[in-house]
Parts: structure tokens; C-alpha cells; sequence
């Protein structure tokens, strides 16, 4: 694939040892716990470090759970009902904290915050000295006939949700817009962020390292959480992958977010699981067993879904929820600079089919995320011919086959939406323009601007209604306004429903 030289050296995946959310803790233990609190007012809030609150009931479970957190746990959500909802970490017993917040009749909701767990195993590396002479996940998902109709885009923005990432590797210099790594990260969390971006859209014909999958597009890497979803939602990202678990058990809140995100056309690529994810290969992990999530499990070279051919303890997760497989087992990586090795999870999986989405988006924007879920299914490659009957139905549509699907896409013509721009605010001046192909974004060069009108009145309130028009060029909306105070811009669908909120200021 890539030509050039390689250092590989041997390293240790080590195995992340957090526990999965369970719905009661030991009293010497933390407890963390999502709830909806009604009454903003009564929120407790910290002043000299005390909790203050006008409600007794509340001050009281602050002080019987000795406290230490209480934030907004999905801050960047636009929805009422996630604004509501607050984390809140404490000791004790789960079920005594719910059953203390159950008596307050403004909270309600109460749910086990997620403990999350990166999904790679501690497989010992087999290849010290690997030169990746043969990359063979990309050989088998057809990245070269894929690459035949794109490369990316770098106006597709991939976005990797994970543990942190090292900004400084040499196949992610330059390929991230956009980086926020935690406070406080293992190593452990560096290594397995850097090998999931890498793998979905690292530098590629950089005559080092190992070529990516969807290796023009750009990156958006993120640390790991539902909010930080929401958050590259309103960044504009359209597919989002995400390599861990957050539990065993379902959650309001899990659904909530992913309502938010499917309401905005975003596409979410999870790891299905490890095979000793959940009590087995066949125990449903979250957030990959949600509806609408694209859960990615693992195959070989072979479209084995057995790590070892023949022995089915094995296996990574194989259930009703997952919805196509990619290469996941021996898989080549790079985990920090410098460092090239194979490794072993659905967390590696998850990324090839997440870059190749970004293939897909960039040949055609347009693509809604009910078409890109039925392309891959469409175009995947069987593999229940190459393993055991008791596997029928359990490995989604089957693997993962970029060529076809990037052959499928370039002869299909979707629509774009032609959404309806809404101002509510004071308006100086605002226009709409529709560039010609390859004009690039400036409205006065061989495009068409169509002006919408002049408010009078720096002061009047006005709401207008008119058309946005596609940039043929690339399927995106262009759009020039001049407004006097800071405002909001919302760009709705044919069908009503928000897919853009913008702030506007002067």
C-alpha cells in the first residue's frame, strides 16, 4: 500500500481494567448517577466550597452521599430535556441514592452514569520487526478499488470519539481540525485513541507508517463521552466513531442522545464488542446495540470470525445488533509515534467502516444517513459461508466491502434536501447565493447571488423565510449575512426538522 520504511518495535497493548455500569455499588464505593432535575433555581451549586441549595431535601442527600460532583451531563445538547439532566458523583449505594432522589418530586430519570471501557484487548503483539509489506485489512475491504472513486475530502470531517490522542504522531500532523484531549489520560488511552484515528483517516503517501482508509478526509478527535457526541454534532460532523463501551444495560439517556444526533443526520459507528465484553460474545454492549448505531464486529483475513480458526471461545461480539463486520483481528496500527505493530479488537474494526463512510460522504455529500446504512448493507461482502452455521444472522450483513460501496455511491444520484432558511432576529442585510461548480466559496465569482431584502430598523424584529440553495460542486449550503446583533441562523429540511443551528454574529 504505502511505500517507504517502517520501525516497529514490540508493545504491550495493556488490558483497561474499568468496571461496567451495574446497578448497585458497595457503600464504601463511588456512586455516579444521571438524573433530571426539573427546577434549575434548586440545582445545588458549589460557593466556598459548600454546596448551597434552597431545597432541604436536596442539601440533605448532598450531605448524606458526601457529594464531590454535580454538572450538566450533556451540556451540549440544543434539547430541553438533555439540558436537564445533571451527573452527579457521591458514595453509597446506588439504589439508596435513587431511592433518595425518587421522594423529590422535581427529579426524576435516575440512572447509572456510564463507566466507559476502551474496546482493544491485551492480545500480545505477534509481529516484532512487522514491516507492512501487506496490510491485509485494507486488501480485503478493497481500499484500493475504493480509492479509485475517493480519497476524501478534507471538507468531510470524521469524528473520532475516544480515550486522547498524540497530535504529534506523524500520520495525524496536520490531519486533525480540531483536538481535545482529557485533562488527566493513561497512556493506555493515547495509544488506543491514536490507533482508532490512524486507522479511519491518517496521513496516507507520506512515504511512512501505514496508509488509512479514508485518508483525505480530516479529523475531529475528541475524548470519550455521549456529550462529546452532541458536541461534534454541532460542529458540523456527520459520522462519528466510537471504539468502547459504556455498559451492559441500556439507558433513557443513551437513547436521548442518540435521538438528538439521528434528528441531525449523524451517522455513529460503534465497536460491537470484544468477545468477553458484557459475559461473552453474544452479550449486547452499548452504545453499540442502540438502534440506529452501526455496530462493527470483527473478522480475518479469511472473513473468520474466530480469532483462531476452529476455536469459536475466540470470537469477538456476535449478536442480534451487530450490523456488518471489518477487519479486527492481527490488524496493523500505531498506537504512539513511531510505534507500528498488529493488534486485536473491535475498536480497530469500527474505524474502516467509519472512514469509509467519509469516502462515501465526500463522492457524495448528499448522502443521508438512511442511504449510507443501506449502501454498506448492500454492497457487504458474505462471510457466512466462511464460518460455523451457529453464527447465522449474528454477524450483520456481513463484511465490510469499500470498493463496492464507493462503486455504488458513484452511480447514485441522491437529492439534496432544499432546506428553508428561518431568521428570527434583526436583520441589516442577508443573501443567499448559489456558486457555480468550482467557484469555490466567494459568491462574486461566476456564481449567483440572489438577494432577500432589507429590514428597516436596526431595532424591528422581522422572521423571514426563503430558500437556501446546494453548491453543486459539493452538496453543501452557502450563505452571506450582515446582522447587527448576535443572533441565531436554523437551516430546516423539507420536513421541518433542524439540521443546522449556527450562531450568528457581527
Amino acid at each position: 500500500m504505502k511505500p517507504g520504511s517502517y520501525r516497529a518495535v514490540l508493545f504491550v497493548l495493556l488490558l483497561l481494567c474499568l468496571p461496567q455500569v451495574t446497578l448497585a455499588q458497595s457503600n464504601e464505593g463511588t456512586v455516579k448517577v444521571w438524573l433530571s432535575i426539573d427546577r434549575e433555581e434548586l440545582v445545588p451549586y458549589l460557593e466556598n466550597d459548600q454546596w448551597i441549595s434552597d431545597d432541604a431535601e436536596m442539601m440533605r442527600i448532598f450531605e448524606d452521599f458526601q457529594v464531590r460532583h454535580c454538572d450538566r451531563a450533556f451540556p451540549s445538547s440544543r434539547k430541553e430535556a438533555l439540558l436537564k439532566v445533571y451527573e452527579i458523583h457521591g458514595s453509597g449505594d446506588f439504589d439508596k441514592l435513587k431511592s433518595a432522589f425518587e421522594k423529590i418530586n422535581f427529579c426524576h430519570g435516575i440512572e447509572p452514569a456510564p463507566e466507559y471501557e476502551l474496546l482493544s484487548t491485551n492480545t500480545f503483539p505477534d509481529d516484532y520487526n512487522l514491516t507492512f509489506a501487506n496490510d491485509y485489512a485494507l486488501d480485503l475491504i478493497n481500499a484500493e478499488q475504493a480509492w479509485e472513486y475517493s480519497t476524501g475530502d478534507p471538507n468531510t470531517v470524521i469524528g473520532i470519539v475516544d480515550g486522547a490522542f498524540y497530535t504529534n504522531h506523524e500520520e495525524l500532523v496536520g490531519a486533525a481540525v480540531f483536538t481535545q484531549n482529557p485533562v488527566f489520560a493513561s497512556q493506555y488511552f493515547y495509544q488506543h485513541g491514536n490507533a482508532v484515528a490512524v486507522a479511519a483517516a491518517g496521513n496516507t503517501n507520506n512515504g511512512m507508517g501505514k496508509s488509512s482508509i479514508g485518508y483525505d478526509c480530516s479529523l475531529a478527535l475528541i475524548n470519550m463521552g455521549y456529550n462529546e457526541m452532541l458536541d461534534l454534532c454541532y460542529q458540523g460532523v456527520r459520522v462519528i466513531n466510537v471504539s468502547w463501551s459504556s455498559g451492559c444495560q441500556n439507558n433513557i439517556y443513551f437513547e436521548k442522545v442518540m435521538d438528538e444526533l439521528f434528528e441531525n443526520d449523524v451517522i455513529v459507528v460503534a465497536s460491537a464488542g470484544n468477545g468477553n465484553t458484557c459475559g461473552g460474545p453474544f452479550g449486547v454492549v452499548y452504545p453499540a446495540s442502540l438502534e440506529g448505531v452501526i455496530s462493527v464486529t470483527s473478522v480475518g483475513p479469511q472473513d473468520n470470525h474466530e480469532l483462531v480458526i476452529g476455536n469459536p471461545n475466540t470470537t469477538h461480539q456476535s449478536n442480534q445488533y451487530v450490523d456488518i463486520c471489518a477487519p479486527g483481528y492481527h490488524v496493523a496500527g500505531t498506537p504512539m509515534p513511531g510505534y507500528y505493530l498488529t493488534g486485536n479488537g473491535s475498536s480497530f474494526a469500527a474505524p474502516y467502516v467509519t472512514g469509509t463512510i467519509g469516502l462515501m460522504l465526500s463522492l457524495r455529500p448528499c448522502l443521508s444517513r438512511e442511504e449510507v446504512i443501506e449502501i454498506l448493507s448492500i454492497t457487504a461482502a458474505d462471510v457466512y459461508a466462511s464460518n460455523s452455521t451457529d453464527l447465522a444472522g449474528l454477524l450483520g450483513a456481513g463484511r465490510l466491502d469499500a470498493g463496492a460501496a464507493l462503486e455504488y455511491v458513484a452511480n447514485y444520484e441522491c437529492q439534496p434536501s432544499t432546506p428553508t432558511l428561518v431568521f428570527d432576529g434583526t436583520i441589516q442585510d442577508l443573501s443567499v447565493f448559489n456558486p457555480k461548480p468550482n467557484s469555490g466559496n466567494n459568491p462574486n465569482v461566476n456564481g449567483t447571488q440572489q438577494y432577500l431584502g432589507q429590514v428597516a430598523g436596526i431595532h424591528e424584529t422581522q422572521k423571514l423565510e426563503t430558500q437556501l440553495f446546494p453548491n453543486p460542486s459539493n452538496g453543501t449550503f452557502q450563505i452571506t449575512w450582515n446582522v447587527v446583533n448576535p443572533e441565531q441562523i436554523i437551516v430546516l429540511d423539507g420536513a421541518g426538522q433542524i439540521i443546522q443551528e449556527v450562531a450568528v454574529v457581527q
